[in-house]
């Protein structure tokens, strides 16, 4: 199974007192199994680029060392297909979490975060590591 990964979740550790839970997942999912969606990437190094400390910048190092989720033909027409049917019954988008839903679609991958309803109603698989276990 692969785990397209939340900013919530690689986050998780920077924090001061990150969820044990959170924590213990991302220590079990093999490198090989997670992806990071570009998104991801940006939100964290925006982060970065806010508050350049040494922590962060470490952080950012180590997310690169995971493979990073495509976003290109398939994953555009998964974000079109899944969006049109959004707006169609009036549903609010966040264009963020609507970008990691279709690439988890086009590739049927797991997306990890803790804002399960952003994603659910897309369709998609998730797991929130913030209250359940692999």
């Amino acid at each position: 199974m692969i785990y397209l990964l939340d900013t919530n979740v690689l986050s998780e550790r920077t924090r001061n007192k990150p969820s044990p839970k959170v924590m213990s997942f991302l220590r079990r999912v093999p490198a090989a199994d997670a992806r990071v969606p570009a998104i991801v990437l940006g939100e964290i190094k925006q982060g970065v680029e806010s508050n350049p400390t040494p922590q962060l910048q470490q952080f950012l190092e180590d997310v690169l060392t995971l493979p990073v989720a495509p976003f290109d033909e398939l994953e555009a027409l998964a974000w079109g297909e899944m969006t049109a049917a959004a707006l169609a019954q009036g549903r609010a988008l966040y264009v963020r979490d609507s970008l990691i839903a279709a690439t988890a679609r086009a590739h049927s991958w797991t997306v990890v975060t803790r804002n399960v309803s952003d994603f659910g109603a897309f369709g998609v698989k998730v797991f929130n590591p913030f209250v359940e276990q692999l």
